[in-house]
C-alpha cells in the first residue's frame, strides 16, 4: 500500500479570509471614525479662526481657566447618560457592568460624527459584548435609542420651561412646545412597550427559508420590563446630565465674552442652558453628522440677543471644539486602558432568550 503524503494543516485562503476579516471591519470602522472626527475638527478649526479674526480676539485673550472649567463639566455631563443605558439594558433582561456600560457610551460619541447615526450603535454594540453577557447589535440598538429618546425629551421640556422663562419669542416656545411634547409621549413607558411588544409581519411565504428566518428574528418582538421606577430615574439622570452640559457652555461664554461677567450669574446660567439644550435638540433633530452646522447657528441665534451676533457665533464654535476635544481624550483613554485588554467578540446574530 503507498504511502500517501500528509495532509497539510494549513489553512484555505478562505479561512485565512474569514479570519482577517474581523480584524479589517474593525479597522475599517476606527479608519471611518477618525476621519469623520477630523474633519469636524477641522472644519471646527477653521470657523474659530475665521470668527476669531472678524471678532479681533486672540489666544491670549481667552480665560483659559473657565475653558479647563467647561471641559470638566462636559465630561461630568456625558456620565449619567450611562447610568440611563444600563438601566434600559437591564429593562432588556441583558444587564451588563459599569464599566463596560460607561466605555460604550463614552465611545460611542465618536460615531456621531459619521453620517448616519448608526455608527454609534455599532460602536456601542461592539463594546457592551465584550462582557460575559452577549449583546445582539438589535438589542444594543434599542437601549441606545431609549437612552437618547429620555435624553432629547428632558432636554427639550427642560429647554421649552427655560424658554417660557426667558421670554423668548413665541415661535421659539411653539417650537419648543412641539418638540417637548413628542419626545415626552415617545418615552413613556406604556408607549415603549407597545412599540418593541407589537408582533411585526415578515416579508410572505415566497422568501427564501434562509431569509425568512434573519426576518423573523430581526422583527421578534422584545421584552421590555421599563416601569415608571425606570422612567422617574432616567429623567433625574438626564436632567443632571444638561445641568452640567449648561454649566459647560456658561463657562465657554465667560471664557469667551469678556462683557458675560457683567450679567448675574443665575440669568447667564439659564441663558446658557436653555440655548444649550435646544440646539442639540436641533441637533440631533437635523440627522446631520454630530449636527454640525444646525448646532451652531441655534446655539448662536439663542444667544445673539444677549452677547451680539459675532459673539455668540465664536462661544458657539469654541463650546464644539470643547466637545470634541473631550470626547477624543476620553474614547483614547477608554480604549488605552480598558478596551485593550479585553478582546472583542462578534455580536450573536439574535438575542438570547430572556429569563
Amino acid at each position: 500500500m503507498k504511502n500517501l503524503p500528509p495532509r497539510s494543516s494549513a489553512p484555505s485562503p478562505a479561512g485565512k479570509f474569514r479570519k482577517l476579516l474581523p480584524r479589517l471591519l474593525r479597522l475599517t470602522i476606527s479608519l471611518l471614525v477618525i476621519a469623520a472626527v477630523a474633519f469636524a475638527f477641522r472644519g471646527s478649526l477653521a470657523a474659530w479662526r475665521d470668527q476669531s479674526d472678524a471678532e479681533r480676539i486672540t489666544l491670549a485673550d481667552i480665560r483659559w481657566g473657565w475653558l479647563v472649567v467647561a471641559a470638566l463639566t462636559y465630561t461630568l455631563s456625558l456620565l449619567p447618560s450611562g447610568i440611563v443605558l444600563r438601566l434600559a439594558l437591564s429593562a432588556l433582561h441583558h444587564p451588563v457592568s459599569n464599566r463596560l456600560v460607561m466605555a460604550a457610551q463614552l465611545v460611542g460619541h465618536l460615531g456621531k460624527y459619521v453620517p448616519g447615526k448608526a455608527m454609534v450603535i455599532i460602536l456601542r454594540a461592539s463594546i457592551l459584548n465584550r462582557g460575559a453577557t452577549k449583546i445582539s447589535v438589535k438589542l444594543s440598538a434599542i437601549a441606545v435609542i431609549i437612552e437618547t429618546l429620555h435624553l432629547i425629551a428632558v432636554g427639550a421640556t427642560l429647554g421649552l420651561l427655560l424658554v417660557m422663562i426667558l421670554d423668548a419669542p413665541a415661535a421659539l416656545r411653539w417650537t419648543s412646545a412641539v418638540m417637548a411634547l413628542g419626545a415626552v409621549v415617545a418615552s413613556l413607558p406604556p408607549v415603549l412597550r407597545l412599540v418593541l411588544a407589537r408582533k411585526l409581519q415578515s416579508g410572505g411565504d415566497d422568501e427564501p427559508p434562509r431569509k425568512r428566518g434573519i426576518t423573523a428574528r430581526l422583527i421578534r418582538p422584545v421584552q421590555l420590563d421599563w416601569t415608571l421606577d425606570h422612567l422617574i430615574a432616567s429623567w433625574f439622570w438626564c436632567a443632571l446630565s444638561w445641568l452640567f452640559t449648561g454649566l459647560s457652555m456658561t463657562a465657554v461664554v465667560l471664557a469667551i465674552i469678556p462683557d458675560s461677567g457683567s450679567i448675574p450669574p443665575l440669568s447667564l446660567v439659564l441663558i446658557c442652558s436653555a440655548a444649550t439644550m435646544l440646539a442639540f435638540v436641533a441637533g440631533f433633530a437635523s440627522l446631520l453628522p454630530g449636527g454640525a452646522g444646525v448646532r451652531e447657528m441655534v446655539l448662536a441665534t439663542l444667544l445673539d440677543p444677549t452677547f451680539g451676533a459675532g459673539p455668540a457665533l465664536l462661544a458657539a464654535i469654541v463650546s464644539r471644539l470643547v466637545q470634541l476635544a473631550v470626547e477624543v481624550t476620553l474614547a483614547a483613554g477608554i480604549w488605552a486602558t480598558l478596551l485593550r485588554a479585553a478582546p472583542a467578540l462578534p455580536p450573536p446574530a439574535d438575542e438570547p432568550a430572556a429569563d
